[in-house]
């Protein structure tokens, strides 16, 4: 076998040198030659030659490939990137991980209380569009495997030692071999392709994490806010009927008609018909809360912590810049183009084919016996070798470049589509600036003047009215006054939250 194979190298180099001048030489030399039957393995194993530059390069760029396939592996098992837009406090995460495969601690995760960080960690772990995008993430990378594997660019050798039975009779002796040599740099392109499309696939996961994040803080900020209405409808239901009971008092002594105690009566059932919607609006937002972390419906989930929202709003220029980096429609987009500009540079180095050499030496015995068709005593001899370099490779490159002028028109066209995008972000994030603006503002002005102002009036006009200097229609009004501001506040206040959450939605970063 070594024998053999010494043979067939001082051929490659041959040919290589002397070229098709020499081919019936080379011919003939083939034809006289006549393989051992059998060789001896050797005593000890030969001494490997030394790699030749083909080689080594093709070895770096597998090393390179895989270390990027390990990179995005590591990525998609760590709780969060660095850039990314949710990471979980590790310490919570390693506490609910079990939670990702297990519905009960999800479920006592919500009980009887829970967090906003507890929420979007249950989400992180839990959510369906995520394990879709993870899965999805996964098979992306795998496609470095598909990459080394179908690029048949090292040497190849095959070998049939023993006999083939044919028909007509045994064959051996058959030793094609092969050597082709791409153009340098055609493998690490395309691991930067399948890079480039890697990094696409996975600002879709994190586009994925950002939209189920943010569902999640908006849900809690829903609940906090149903859950305090509630509270608030309760107290004034309690007020209302102290206001019943001085009506009917001042009824009873004469000191006003029988129409007081009636209005508040349908004061009082009006409010309890709204707090019966809060309590349907409660288990709505509650069954947001089970999609988003794919539990049964029937889950029964516990109180959101009272908590208020950061107030502070950045500055506009400074969210432009962020967003310009973090927004993941744009990163997308950008490794799109990065992709195709690495289609287009892989084209232009495969225009030419790669150095391809090869021989091939076969010879069959037809064994004369009984039933046999063959007429020959042997069949031929036959060699041949080729060489391929300097035509186009593929057919659907077309005439003239056709597809080069295809893949730049679309190159373009992406980056028109990335220009495009840029400036409708901005635009996005313009909008939700001013949704949080606005949020903040209007909420101070609640907090900080109207509900004090509300207070005071429904106080006084309550003492007025039991002393008489109050009429009913004032006094009333001022109830009405306070329950609606009361629940404004605390509307502006889930307002804020939600306003903030979607401005790091558009964004792509956390705040």
């Amino acid at each position: 076998m070594i024998g053999r194979c010494l043979f067939f190298c001082a051929l490659f180099l041959l040919a290589s040198i002397t070229g098709c001048s020499d081919y019936s030489a080379l011919k003939k030399d083939l034809e006289q030659y006549r393989p051992p039957t059998y060789v001896a393995p050797p005593a000890q194993e030969e001494k490997r030659p030394t790699r030749s530059l083909e080689d080594r390069e093709f070895a770096l760029e597998r090393k390179r490939i895989n270390e990027a396939k390990v990179r995005w592996d590591k990525a998609l098992n760590a709780p969060g990137r660095e850039e990314s837009f949710y990471y979980p406090p590790s310490g919570l995460y390693n506490v609910l991980k079990p939670a990702a495969a297990d519905s009960a601690i999800a479920i006592e995760a919500l009980n009887p209380r829970f967090s906003s960080t507890t929420l979007q960690t249950l989400a992180f772990l839990r959510n369906p569009g995520i394990k879709a995008g993870e899965d999805r993430a996964r098979a992306a990378v795998d496609t470095y495997s598909q990459v080394l594997a179908l690029d048949d660019i090292l040497r190849q050798y095959t070998a049939f030692t023993e006999a083939l039975m044919a028909g007509v009779g045994p064959s051996r002796g058959k030793e094609p071999m092969k050597m082709e040599f791409p153009f340098p740099g055609v493998l690490a392109l395309k691991g930067e392709i399948v890079g480039q499309q890697i990094k696409s696939v996975m600002e879709t996961l994190e586009i994925a994490k950002r939209e189920a994040i943010t569902e999640a803080r908006k849900a809690y900020w829903d609940l906090l806010f149903v859950h305090k209405a509630t509270k608030i409808a309760q107290e004034t239901l309690g007020l209302y009927r102290h206001l019943e009971q001085v009506a009917t008092i001042r009824y009873e002594t004469g000191s006003t008609s029988y129409q007081d105690v009636i209005k508040v009566r349908i004061r009082r059932e009006l409010l309890k018909e709204d707090l019966d919607t809060l309590r349907e609006t409660q288990r709505n937002v509650e069954s947001k809360i089970l999609e988003i972390l794919n539990l049964p419906p029937e889950t029964k989930v516990g109180l959101p912590e009272n908590r208020e929202p950061p107030r502070i709003v950045p500055p506009l220029d400074d969210l432009y810049k962020l967003a310009r980096e973090r927004r993941q429609e744009l990163r997308r987009m950008r490794a799109r183009v990065g992709k195709m500009e690495r289609l287009i540079e892989m084209a232009e180095t495969m225009i030419l084919p790669p150095y391809t050499l090869g021989f091939s030496f076969f010879e069959d015995d037809a064994v004369n016996q009984v039933g046999s068709v063959a007429t020959r005593e042997d069949f031929s001899i036959t060699t041949q070798a080729s060489t391929g370099f300097g035509l186009p490779k593929m057919p659907w490159y077309g005439v003239e470049d056709a597809y080069l002028r295809q893949t730049q028109q679309e190159l373009n066209a992406l980056r028109r589509d990335l220009e495009k995008e840029e400036a409708a972000t901005m635009m996005l994030v313009r909008n939700a600036w001013f949704r949080l603006d606005l949020s903040k503002r209007e909420e101070a002005l609640y907090r900080t003047s109207i509900l004090n102002l509300s207070r005071t009036a429904l106080d006084v006009s309550t003492q007025g009215y039991e002393a008489g200097n109050v009429s009913f229609a004032d006094v009333i009004t001022s109830y009405t006054s306070w329950l609606d501001v009361n629940l404004a506040a605390e509307r502006e206040l889930s307002a804020l939250g939600i306003a903030r959450a979607q401005l790091e939605n558009v964004v792509g970063a956390p705040l």
